[in-house]
């Protein structure tokens, strides 16, 4: 056990040396400024409703920009490895395919919170140099983008355990379009069932299935002011950790038996 933990945590080193030196983090500060930027000009545009079109459009700016970001963390931490051939040399070595992963994983979620602490910085800096405020409010929207985020690494982990660099982040892309439109699914589920439509079991199954990421997104709060409780938190937390666990777990299952010959 200590064994593995000690390999887990030196993939987790070099891989996550690997991406800082990747200039990821400068690629992300320039994204950062460019979305405050354009948000501070169409806030000073609007009538009366300049911190709500700043909040709203530096959210939704930074947090798509981050979810490209994860996608292609996720497809490339594993392929990376794989095109270059030096997987063969890491897997020679007394280690177990398991260690590799979840090495894998945890530098890439060190990236990305990293990005994500820079994108947050400097939205907050911006908001409190421009008068506005920055409460827990904010703090809690963008905990939950990073949950968010976290799962969708995991999905990208888990189609990279199995398929080519460009599905892989094509099904991530997919499912992270169809996660976020988990509230309107089920308003069609129900109106197909009320309808007698068969179409129903087909997007309930699809509900069932795919993870919930709309759960994560609190821009509405943010934009109408609503306070979240420390109890949706907790459970956002439980759901994301649960959720990536099993995206992990099934990924490892097929990863360990992949033959890269």
């Amino acid at each position: 056990m200590i064994r593995t933990l000690r390999q887990i945590d030196a993939f987790a080193r070099n891989a996550l040396l690997e991406g800082l030196r990747n200039k990821v983090l400068y690629a992300v500060l320039v994204a950062a400024l460019a979305a405050l930027g354009a948000a501070s000009a169409f806030g000073a545009l609007s009538l009366h409703q300049e911190e709500r079109l700043f909040n709203n459009l530096v959210f939704a700016i930074g947090h798509l920009f981050l979810v490209a970001l994860a996608i292609y963390q996720g497809v490339n931490a594993l392929h990376r490895e794989i095109d270059s051939k030096t997987i063969f040399t890491v897997l020679s070595k007394p280690v177990t395919r398991a260690s590799f992963l979840i090495g894998k994983f945890m530098a890439s979620v060190g990236i990305l919170t990293v990005c994500w602490a820079l994108m947050f910085g400097a939205k907050a800096l911006t908001a409190l140099a421009l008068g506005y405020e920055v409460g827990a409010l904010h703090l809690a929207t963008y905990a939950g983008s990073l949950m968010q985020l976290v799962l969708v690494l995991a999905l990208a982990f888990f189609f990279s355990a199995f398929s080519g660099p460009l599905l892989s982040a094509l099904f991530t892309f997919g499912l992270f379009v169809v996660g976020s439109l988990t509230p309107q699914l089920a308003d069609a589920s129900r109106q197909f069932a009320n309808e007698g439509n068969p179409l129903h079991l087909i997007l309930d199954a699809t509900l069932y299935v795919i993870p919930d990421l709309e759960k994560l997104n609190l821009s509405y709060e943010l934009a109408t002011g609503i306070e979240v409780g420390w109890g949706y938190l907790v459970h956002a937390l439980l759901y994301t950790g649960v959720t990536s666990g099993l995206l992990l777990g099934f990924g490892y299952l097929i990863f360990a038996r992949r033959d890269f010959a």
